[in-house]
């Protein structure tokens, strides 16, 4: 799938149109047999949280020298960032499979949401609204940015907007990305759309052969 490199770490290219949906999208390949893990150590984990929105430079750069110095607590963090994605991945991809939100998947994320909460203050947004903002690097330590997906995922639930959350149809991929309008089939078109144009094209030769 759709990568860069920032500050030496590879992260997935942003197309989901959400920050919550970006942290699906830090695995690749869903329904795959090789899926591809892109949070790989704390410095990706930050990195890849300052690429979306999550984190400012100064924090990012803050988090990875506090890494380097508790190791055990950055890998716990990367732990606890992966469980998240776990949880939030069954929770929002519920709508599009219409299928109910599955109770375990909630229960997990009311206790990763409730220590967001439990550190944050608030914050004015540029939308005009005031949010939970996570914390700080002084409050939340390493698990800020765990918490502040945390926090987007409850706010995609808690103003509807998962009923537009869409998963790739792509062979193996199952990224997911915000589709209002529900017409979109593809995280990217150009990628996962034209493999499988390829693929009923070959289909088609072998089924008229």
């Amino acid at each position: 799938m759709p990568n860069h490199r920032v500050a030496g770490q590879l992260v997935p290219d942003a197309v989901a149109n959400h920050v919550a949906l970006e942290l699906c999208n830090t695995r690749a390949g869903w329904r795959g047999d090789a899926p591809r893990e892109y949070l790989v150590s704390y410095d990706a984990l930050a990195v890849w949280a300052g690429d979306v929105g999550l984190l400012t430079p100064r924090e990012v750069r803050a988090l990875r020298t506090e890494a380097r110095s508790h190791p055990r607590s950055a890998a716990h963090a990367v732990e606890a960032a992966i469980a998240l994605r776990e949880a939030w991945y069954d929770v929002c991809t519920a709508p599009w499979e219409e299928r109910p939100f599955p109770a375990a998947g909630l229960a997990e994320l009311h206790g990763f949401v409730a220590d967001a909460t439990a550190v944050s203050g608030l914050r004015p947004s540029g939308d005009g609204a005031v949010r939970l903002d996570g914390g700080r690097v002084p409050s939340a330590g390493l698990l800020l940015p765990v918490h502040r997906a945390a926090l987007a995922a409850y706010d995609m639930l808690a103003t509807g907007e998962v009923a537009h959350a869409g998963r790739c149809a792509g062979h193996g991929c199952g990224w997911t990305f915000y589709d209002p309008a529900h017409r979109r089939h593809w995280c990217i078109m150009a990628i996962c759309g034209n493999r499988a144009k390829a693929r009923a094209f070959a289909e088609r030769r072998r089924a008229s052969a």
